[in-house]
């Protein structure tokens, strides 16, 4: 009965630390980060706020699917809306082409463009998408070293892919 009881703990283990990388029904894969994340060098405050508002968080992330590259934008407008834009390609340099839908792999719309909104909350990126609501909802703390960001997930949804380098212009 011990053995039955472990075993199915260990089970439930198992899900939980694939869950940390990506959702299930994520399309895509997190990235790598190019340097370590640590309190030293993660934007706060006004910092992060000014790295933000009115810029485009722009990240390309390798596909669950193999030989399939994503390249993900998201419009941070100061109002506190955003645009997320998805283009595929076959190669993580292009050729680039609209997605076809956006979203989860089971849960999407068609096209290759959604809205949503963003805010800043306890020092972290707060991303929600308008298709998806509150399910979506997923905070990123963003750090910086020289002139390279990394965006590192803190909570919420990890179909995003957003974790790992990522450009701010």
């Amino acid at each position: 009965m011990k053995r039955i009881a472990l075993l199915g703990l260990a089970v439930l283990a198992l899900p939980a630390a694939a869950f940390a990388e990506n959702a299930a029904t994520s399309f895509c894969k997190n990235g790598a980060l190019p340097f370590a994340a640590s309190e030293a060098n993660r934007l706060t405050g006004a910092a992060l706020q000014q790295a933000l508002a009115g810029k485009t968080l722009g990240y390309v992330r390798e596909g669950t699917r193999a030989g399939l590259w994503f390249s993900l934008t998201r419009l941070l407008r100061a109002d506190g809306s955003s645009v997320h834009s998805c283009q595929a390609a076959r190669s993580p340099s292009g050729p680039w082409g609209a997605c076809r839908q956006i979203g989860e792999e089971r849960v999407n719309v068609a096209g290759s463009r959604d809205v949503g909104v963003w805010n800043v909350k306890d020092n972290a990126l707060c991303l929600e998408s308008a298709s998806f609501g509150q399910r979506s909802l997923g905070c990123f703390a963003i750090h910086r070293q020289g002139a390279a960001y990394v965006a590192k997930q803190l909570s919420g949804n990890r179909s995003f892919c957003v974790e790992g380098a990522i450009t701010l212009q």
